[in-house]
């Protein structure tokens, strides 16, 4: 697939965000199937999850407390 200057780009995959909702997160873009925590790879994309950072890292709440 080609790839448009105007398209976001998700940070983890790198592949263009097509779907009508994208999320964002350390002032990047993502898939919602490709937010996922930096030290357990738990899906953070899911309605009602939080998510916190730390060090530039994305980290669920068990993996940042």
């Amino acid at each position: 697939m080609a790839k448009s200057n105007n398209s976001p780009q998700c940070a983890a995959c790198s592949e263009i965000i097509n779907e009508r909702f994208l999320l964002k997160a350390i002032d990047k873009l993502w898939h919602e199937d490709c937010l996922k925590c930096s030290c357990c790879d738990c899906r953070l994309g899911e309605v009602g999850s939080s998510l916190y950072t730390k060090a530039n890292l994305i980290l669920c709440r068990r993996d940042y407390l």
